[in-house]
């Protein structure tokens, strides 16, 4: 019984992280890629069926893939995040009427280029 409620809440708990995850592609202080592995570790806990879903996803499959082997972020994936990341918060920080709210823009857009220069690159 328990283990079927644990198994149960786990899979709701990896969509619900997922669908923040896929926000986050749109909303420049949601990390995208921490919240679909976190997705990835709840489904692999919970479903094996979700979890190769979401393995075999073709927006997230490879990254997923190659993070779980330990073989890093290729160098395309690395500037499609840097570039993404720059034009979304760059919007934001354009239309953004508040000065606290880009100052914090300006503050979060080192993050993203961070992960991206010093995560293990992937060898082609």
């Amino acid at each position: 019984m328990w283990r079927e409620v644990k198994k149960r809440f786990l899979i709701v708990a990896g969509f619900a992280v997922l669908g923040i995850g896929i926000v986050g592609i749109f909303v420049p202080l949601l990390p995208t890629t921490p919240l679909v592995l976190l997705a990835a570790w709840l489904f692999a806990r919970s479903s094996n069926k979700y979890h190769q879903w979401l393995h075999s996803n073709r927006f997230f499959g490879e990254t997923l893939r190659s993070w779980e082997a330990g073989e890093g972020l290729t160098v395309m994936t690395k500037w499609r995040m840097i570039m993404l990341s720059t034009v979304v918060i760059g919007i934001s920080f354009l239309s953004c009427p508040n000065h606290i709210g880009r100052i914090v823009l300006i503050l979060v857009l080192p993050i993203p280029i961070c992960v991206a220069i010093f995560s293990r690159t992937k060898k082609s």
